[in-house]
């Protein structure tokens, strides 16, 4: 592990070289079939949108999912408050409803245009080969609307924080 001054040292010249190389280095990746990987390590995956997702109504419902200690109505207010209708979304808030929600009745269909993961078991139903029913969404967007993990830190939650930044993110993307 780099020390302080070594780590500021290594990024220096990292800007330094950045933009004579850029690239240089998305052709390599892209012809590695790695450009996925570079982006997600940057945390810019939402630069590359996959060519086969799920073409959905922009108007579309937004479900969120996962158990929290945050109110319905409360996270209605929020949606209110950016200017998002309340009949625009399905909640699921319970840790065992989240269980046995059926995912599948979102595949293919367009009119869901986004699902908000707060913490949900790893089994349920519609997971598939996948490790959890987030990896099984996330790994065919041709089949699923747009999944988005809500985040406090490095944890997985739903506050009305993480609520609040998400919506503000994809209304600010123009996709809500």
């Amino acid at each position: 592990m780099l020390s302080i001054e070594a780590l500021s040292d290594l990024e220096e010249e990292i800007l330094d070289r950045f933009p004579d190389q850029i690239t240089e280095i998305l052709t390599r990746c892209n012809r590695n079939d790695e450009l996925d990987k570079l982006l997600k390590m940057l945390q810019m995956e939402d630069l590359l949108e996959p060519e086969n997702r799920i073409e959905s109504y922009r108007k579309g419902k937004i479900v969120v999912i996962g158990e929290t200690k945050v109110n319905e109505n409360v996270l209605l207010s929020i949606a209110k408050d950016l200017g998002l209708s309340k009949d625009r979304f399905e909640f699921c808030l319970d840790y065992e409803a989240a269980q046995k929600y059926d995912f599948r009745k979102m595949q293919y269909a367009p009119s869901y245009r986004l699902i908000l993961f707060g913490p949900v078991p790893h089994s349920g139903h519609g997971k598939g080969d996948s490790g959890s029913i987030v990896a099984e969404i996330e790994n065919h967007p041709e089949m699923y609307p747009r999944a988005e993990r809500l985040m406090a830190g490095q944890e997985l939650k739903i506050t009305k924080s993480s609520f609040r930044m998400k919506l503000q993110q994809m209304l600010q993307e123009g996709y809500i």
